[in-house]
């Protein structure tokens, strides 16, 4: 925030981002340019194996990160521990990954609004979040927005665009772990 110039505001987004292939599987993607299609997105898939097994009693808990590289995937993993009953009883888990990743995601960035935005001068913070859908070769991306919001230099919530961007809904039955805010009055 303290990058802003004094009497600007800015537009943060966020969200994961989910592969789907040309038969219509969710959760991989045949990647421009390579031979074979893989995982999108591989950490994600890794996460929830990592959340299975703790759920299920077959793996440990992480640790602290024992190097700088396996941080990102021990927070990733870590982030998503409180969807694990949701994602083992999912129709489908690669399907509702991206949305319990996305619900996780949207509870970290509003902290760090809530934090951040006194530094923003007479501004405001704008937000953003959804799930970037990644396609094969010859497609288009998408980006689905979720949600659209805008906070004061308070970190309070002022504005929620999210209607009047039709923003997706949350799958019934995907678990939400974040609660909705009401708008402050201006």
């Amino acid at each position: 925030a303290s990058h802003i110039p004094d009497g600007g505001s800015c537009l943060v987004v966020f969200g994961p981002h989910v592969g789907v292939d040309s038969t219509g599987k969710v959760g991989t993607v045949e990647r421009r340019g390579r031979a074979n299609g893989g995982a999108c997105c591989g950490s994600a898939v890794a996460a929830s194996g990592y959340v299975s097994g703790v759920h299920t009693g077959q793996a440990s808990k992480y640790g602290p990160p024992e190097t700088a590289i396996d941080a990102q995937q021990n927070f990733v993993g870590t982030m998503l521990l409180p969807y694990a009953a949701h994602l083992e009883k999912a129709a489908d888990k690669m399907v509702d990954l991206p949305y319990a990743l996305y619900d996780a995601q949207k509870k970290m960035v509003d902290e760090i609004v809530t934090t951040g935005a006194g530094s923003v001068a007479d501004g405001k913070v704008s937000v953003l979040g959804g799930i970037q859908v990644n396609t094969p070769d010859g497609e288009s991306d998408y980006f689905l927005p979720l949600s659209f919001e805008v906070y004061n230099n308070s970190g309070e919530l002022v504005e929620d665009m999210s209607d009047a961007i039709d923003c997706g809904v949350l799958p019934a039955g995907v678990a939400q772990k974040v609660e909705k805010k009401e708008p402050v009055e201006a």
